[in-house]
């Protein structure tokens, strides 16, 4: 495998842990929410959203299109970590700037 290759790889790896942290945040709400103990906040719905997203840009990351994923995973990730989600913020942070970064290495 390439240099760049290896780090989309990695970039992908930790985008979809990021984002599939976000979202079982939500989806370990539900049952509180199911027996009225708990409601679905702002910052709930915005954490779904931004796992999503995330999924998705490190997928583009993957596919190819190195520096749209990395900016997208970059801007999401610091969102994250103003909403509160410090460790998933960082993790998504790390994937954006490794797709960014990937296309600049030499083999």
């Amino acid at each position: 495998m390439r240099t760049k290759h290896v780090l989309a790889l990695i970039a992908l790896i930790l985008g979809i842990i990021g984002g599939v942290l976000l979202c079982l945040g939500v989806a370990n709400a539900i049952p509180r929410v199911l027996e009225g103990r708990a409601h679905v906040g702002f910052e709930s719905l915005i954490s779904l959203i931004i796992g999503i997203i995330v999924i998705i840009a490190s997928v583009i990351i993957w596919k190819g299109s190195y520096l749209v994923g990395g900016v997208v995973n970059i801007v999401l990730g610091a969102i994250a970590i103003f909403y509160g989600n410090n460790t998933e913020g960082i993790l998504i942070l790390i994937s954006g700037v490794l797709g960014a970064v990937a296309p600049q290495t030499k083999d």
